[in-house]
């Protein structure tokens, strides 16, 4: 069975690896991110090879390596759309862009975790990364772990502590990282400007955190959440310590369903956005009281049916998009207080709910993007 799984995986990367190159002849548009998955595709291999001659497939169980050999098959189709896409903005360019991205990293995280293995199989399994310290100012903790379409393996944090010998740091990003319990060590950290969590499995570290600490992230700007597994609702309490806070991203995590209530704390947070989060049902009142947001992105939020009346409150907002927003039935009327407003980017259908408003608002522009129902519909089941 195992000769099965590896020929098939050999078949499907040898057709992907044609489709990449035929793309790259074809078509200008996504020539550096089809160019970087050409050498991805080289880099497997030898990979494969070795796997091959040892008759392991990867160490990977049967259904596991089935599921991705199904993702690759899906994957051809985003790679022969490269050159068929259309976009009247900038907005569908970066969609498609961040799917060969994410086909990109799947790839590298899928084939070189056996790689990993191997190098650490003497060392301390599941332990932590630590890499750009020479100059103590930005760190990347990883782990052995990786992420295919069904299921999710991520590596254990534990050696966190040692965070706290680096007081000068000013940037962590956390990838594919479980949290057993808390992520206190952090923050002690005076200087951390940027706190970033992609693909990670938070449980209730953070909100065990915040509760327990003394400290606060005092000097922190910016926060990202990406692709996190979990999460639900982000502790009240973050709202109350991140006084500095200018940027905080939450997308592509389909398990949130709420926004703290003190969200309107954050009052010097400029940029709010909430791209993809599709069980998430409505915004806080409390977000009139950010006064000096000017971007808000709350795309493909297909579970909100209403906005807050408070969102007329928004006096520097010059930015909303709001694409995939099919819940949406109405807009409140406040919405003619946004005296700022420049550019609104949404789908058709939602452009009709502006009509009311753009007599009021002079400088506004509204920006309709094509809207993919497919992809609204393969979010909802994702």
């Amino acid at each position: 069975m195992a000769v099965v799984f590896e020929t098939a995986l050999e078949l499907v990367l040898g057709e992907l690896q044609k489709t990449v190159i035929g793309q790259i002849i074809q078509t200008t548009r996504f020539k550096t991110l089809l160019k970087r998955l050409e050498d991805t595709l080289k880099r497997i291999e030898p990979v494969l090879y070795e796997s091959w001659r040892l008759s392991k497939v990867l160490d990977r169980p049967e259904k596991e390596t089935l599921t991705f050999i199904c993702y690759l098959c899906n994957a051809k189709e985003i790679v022969l759309k490269c050159s068929s896409i259309k976009y009247r903005t900038i907005y569908n360019k970066i969609l498609h862009s961040n799917k060969l991205i994410r086909l990109n990293n799947e790839l590298l995280t899928f084939f070189q975790i056996q790689l990993q293995a191997k190098t650490m199989i003497n060392s301390v399994t599941n332990s932590i990364s630590i890499y750009g310290l020479a100059d103590n100012s930005v760190v990347t903790l990883s782990a052995v772990g990786y992420s295919t379409t069904c299921s999710v393996y991520h590596g254990q944090l534990l050696n966190l502590p040692l965070i706290g010998s680096f007081a000068n740091l000013t940037s962590i990003r956390f990838e594919h990282i479980s949290f057993s319990s808390s992520i206190q060590p952090i923050f002690k950290l005076p200087n951390l400007q940027k706190l970033s969590f992609v693909m990670c499995e938070i449980g209730d570290a953070l909100i065990n955190s915040v509760t327990d600490s003394p400290y606060t992230l005092s000097n922190l700007i910016d926060l990202e959440f990406d692709c996190c597994y979990d999460p639900i609702e982000l502790p009240s309490g973050l709202c109350s310590s991140l006084v500095h806070l200018q940027n905080l991203s939450i997308t592509n995590c389909h398990e949130l369903d709420v926004l703290p209530k003190k969200l309107g704390n954050l009052s010097n947070l400029q940029i709010l956005t909430l791209h993809c989060c599709t069980k998430l049902q409505e915004l806080p009142e409390s977000i009139g009281s950010l006064h000096n947001l000017s971007f808000l992105d709350i795309s493909d939020c297909l579970s909100i049916i209403l906005l807050p009346e408070q969102i007329g409150e928004l006096c520097s907002l010059k930015v909303l998009k709001m694409t995939g927003v099919h819940g949406l039935q109405e807009l409140p009327e406040s919405m003619s207080n946004l005296s700022q407003l420049e550019e609104v980017i949404c789908d058709e259908e939602t452009s009709y709910l502006w009509m009311d408003f753009e007599s009021e608002l002079h400088n506004l522009n509204i920006n309709v993007v094509e809207d993919n129902r497919f992809e609204s519909f393969l979010k909802i089941v994702q």
